[in-house]
């Protein structure tokens, strides 16, 4: 009987033709993992920046008529300054009925790259002051403008304009540079505020 086994040739081409597939499978599975990693670094930016955005527009929509705490001249219930801004806010839940206010006094500021935002409850009717908490929520970010715009739908680099006691601005217009998505802007309406048509 006559046996015939591969030759020596047939096997190394063979162990090349495995080689290469085994290479490019292990190249494909590296892609696939790299862009996995690309996707979730992605999505964890994007989810920071809503999270963010979704703070500081709930703190602008609460925003209250009530001066701060610290102003003499208790006529300021929003500061804004092309750095910061400064506000009270209501709406403040209180679900386990704490002896609090629901009044929140809340400072967003850039610092060092990142997007800081300070709150505190105003003091209580025995001037005893509360202490401050400070929140980083989104760190890399570049302020580019930050601006308050009137009842003319005139935006002013600093607030309140024209010393008009107590009022706050129509909206807020804030144009940043955030991780992953540069040229952002948002323009936020305040309570109370009017939507101007110019058509």
């Amino acid at each position: 009987m006559n046996q015939r086994g591969f030759t020596l040739l047939e096997v190394l081409i063979a162990m090349a033709l495995f080689s290469l597939l085994g290479l490019a499978c292990y190249q494909l599975l590296e892609r696939v993992l790299h862009s996995e990693q690309r996707i979730d670094h992605h999505d964890r930016q994007l989810r920071q920046l809503q999270r963010a955005l979704g703070i500081f527009e709930r703190d602008l929509t609460q925003a209250i008529g009530q001066p701060l705490s610290d102003d003499p001249s208790r006529r300021q219930a929003l500061i804004g300054r092309a750095d910061g801004l400064r506000l009270v806010r209501g709406g403040w839940s209180n679900p386990l009925a704490q002896p609090r206010s629901e009044v929140l006094e809340v400072a967003y500021r850039w610092q060092d790259d990142a997007w800081v935002r300070e709150y505190r409850s105003p003091p209580d009717r025995d001037q005893s002051v509360t202490a401050s908490h400070s929140q980083r929520l989104l760190e890399g970010v570049t302020l580019k403008r930050l601006s308050y715009v009137d009842a003319q739908g005139q935006p002013h680099p600093a607030w309140p304009a024209l010393g008009a006691a107590l009022s706050l601005p129509q909206a807020i217009d804030i144009e940043f540079d955030a991780p992953g998505y540069p040229g952002l802007r948002r323009v936020i309406l305040l309570p109370g505020s009017q939507v101007r048509d110019d058509e």
